[in-house]
């Protein structure tokens, strides 16, 4: 696959996580809360725990993490969304000067608690009678120091759009600096990766992935600050293989409910 369809691949299957408010003329009906990208056909979004957050009731946010705590941890669900009218934004495409995207409601999620991950699960579409686009996920032997990586999502959420006129999902490049807490750490104790590229509010939740392959290792997390409170350049991404290391990808697809 030439890298020019690698990478219209990944802009197809990350997606903005929005929140609607309807009426809101002559504003946006939407604000765009971080992005998320797709990885099963059936419509499971991953995207980062404190995106999910951002939409989620506090109070039913606290109650669900209170019920993590007496569980010691096991990955909670969170049924209580259709308050929020939560949305995945999907790019569907482009004619002439016409831009077509998507909204998806969101029905369903969980979150990794050990981790800022979360997966979210959509309603069908009629636009993806044929499944949703996914992302693969690397093979974690391929990952090393110095790797080439890309970050798709929506830096500054709807805010660049006000700026630059950007509609869609942009693109940014860098390299793993370093590999958390160690290179050649086993996969079970892989705790991220620090990345030097640059990445702004609203990327949180987008995959990070191979330049070469479009392949994913991770889901951008945050900047890190330097002590006087500026970005330095350096962002983090949680490992993307902690979901797949059990069955909440599948059982998510399937539309169950997983485990509390």
């Amino acid at each position: 696959m030439r890298l020019q369809e690698i990478y219209a691949a990944v802009k197809r299957a990350t997606v903005a996580i929005v929140m609607e408010y309807p009426g809101r003329i002559p504003a946006r009906p939407f604000a765009i809360l971080g992005s998320g990208f797709c990885v099963h056909p059936e419509g499971v979004i991953v995207t980062c725990e404190h995106v999910f957050k951002s939409f989620v009731d506090p109070a039913a946010y606290t109650r669900v993490m209170e019920a993590v705590a007496k569980n010691s941890g096991k990955v909670e669900p969170f049924p209580e969304l259709a308050a929020a009218r939560p949305h995945a934004l999907f790019l569907g495409g482009v004619q002439g000067t016409e831009v077509t995207m998507f909204p998806v409601p969101i029905v369903n999620a969980v979150t990794k608690t050990d981790y800022d991950l979360a997966l979210l699960k959509l309603h069908k579409h009629g636009a993806f009678a044929n499944g949703y686009p996914t992302l693969s996920i690397a093979d974690y032997s391929e990952i090393h120091e110095m790797m080439e990586i890309g970050i798709c999502g929506f830096p500054l959420g709807e805010g660049l759009h006000d700026q630059l006129g950007t509609v869609t999902s942009s693109f940014t490049k860098g390299m793993i600096s370093s590999i958390i807490p160690a290179s050649g750490i086993a996969r079970e104790h892989l705790k991220g990766f620090q990345l030097d590229a640059t990445a702004t509010n609203g990327n949180s939740g987008g995959p990070v992935f191979s330049i070469q392959t479009g392949k994913v290792i991770g889901v951008l997390q945050a900047g890190a600050m330097h002590p006087n409170g500026y970005p330095i350049g350096l962002t983090k991404a949680e490992p993307i293989y902690p979901i797949f290391d059990n069955v909440l990808v599948a059982r998510m697809a399937a539309g169950v409910t997983p485990p509390t």
